[in-house]
């Protein structure tokens, strides 16, 4: 979790908040060193402990796009008030830093609250493939929430399975226009792309969403897929291990990032790699079993075409012995 807080913040924030940390923790055992102990020595400690605080605040919420920083304004504002004051007034830290927790909790919980509401009854409506009822409900979202990006992922998603590719392209656009720093938008033309079977331009917006979140794995699994795609057998081998180094979190997308090298490795007469990738394949027999849940579901067309050859070749192999395994790709080769 760390690590992915550390990811998301990026590296040059990261560096701010613990090089704040070292200097005003620094500083203040400087002061401890100090003898005899002078009265205003506690009063700058505090202020020092105040200075790492609003820092390290700053440095997150500017992570944010400016469109999110009104909310992150109202959730951190009011409790790094109360942390603040708590310092400045020891006596009342303890129950002003309760306060500040509880005002957090209550900010999330009520602003998510309705959002939430929305989203389950757009979801059920997916479930019963009413696309056109989902969408409607995401579409009042938006006008109330014009600025959110998330809701406007959430209904390109919804046209994609409704097969309303053109609707689906204008709103990743307006998530690209709404968060430039996020690759989200730029992975969702990528598939659009890729599900359309333009690789080229597939290719291109994968690399623009790789190039903004180069520690994530999301982006470099789809070009791995799409230079897979594309016979670029050595770009695939990169992008697939790298996602791979950055930790694909669901046995599912491991299993088709380890079909995809162990068919690139062939290609490119690496078979030690590709029995390697083949037994590694393998052992992630939940994530078969995931897709072949999915892929049974009436909402699963979309995917069905798009990786339904990938799922069978990958069950096949799962059921053979490495050798027999490596066989069938070499089959599939020639």
């Amino acid at each position: 979790m760390f690590g992915r807080f550390i990811a998301w913040l990026g590296v040059g924030r990261a560096r701010f908040i613990f090089g704040l940390l070292a200097i005003t923790g620094l500083l203040s055992l400087m002061l401890n060193a100090i003898q005899p102990p002078e009265p205003w020595i506690p009063t700058v400690q505090t202020a020092l402990a105040a200075l790492f605080l609003v820092g390290a605040a700053a440095a997150v919420i500017t992570r944010f796009d400016r469109q999110e920083r009104r909310q992150i304004l109202i959730l951190i504002v009011p409790a790094l008030g109360a942390l603040l004051l708590g310092l400045f007034v020891p006596q009342w830290f303890t129950a002003l830093a309760v306060v500040a927790a509880g005002w957090i909790a209550i900010a999330l919980i009520s602003g998510r609250a309705a959002v939430r509401r929305e989203y389950q009854r757009a979801i059920k409506h997916m479930r019963k493939s009413e696309y056109d009822e989902a969408i409607a409900i995401i579409s009042d979202l938006i006008k109330a929430e014009p600025d959110q990006a998330d809701h406007r992922r959430f209904r390109a998603e919804l046209y994609r399975l409704a097969g309303n590719l053109r609707k689906a392209r204008a709103d990743y656009e307006k998530v690209i226009a709404l968060t430039p720093n996020s690759g989200v938008g730029y992975n969702g033309l990528a598939e659009i792309y890729l599900q359309e079977g333009n690789f080229e331009r597939a290719f291109e917006y994968g690399l623009k969403a790789h190039a903004l979140e180069p520690n994530h794995w999301v982006a470099a699994y789809n070009l791995g897929m799409i230079a897979n795609r594309m016979g670029k057998w050595d770009e695939s081998i990169a992008y697939l291990k790298r996602a791979l180094s950055a930790k694909i979190p669901d046995s599912r997308h491991r299993l088709m990032a380890y079909l995809w090298l162990a068919c690139a490795y062939v290609f490119t007469d690496d078979q030690t790699s590709a029995r390697e990738a083949l037994a590694a394949l393998q052992g992630e027999k939940r994530g078969l079993r995931e897709w072949q849940i999915i892929l049974s579901s009436e909402q699963a067309t979309l995917l069905r075409r798009v990786l339904g050859e990938d799922v069978a070749l990958a069950e096949q192999l799962a059921q053979s012995d490495v050798g027999a395994a490596l066989e069938q790709v070499r089959n599939k080769r020639s």
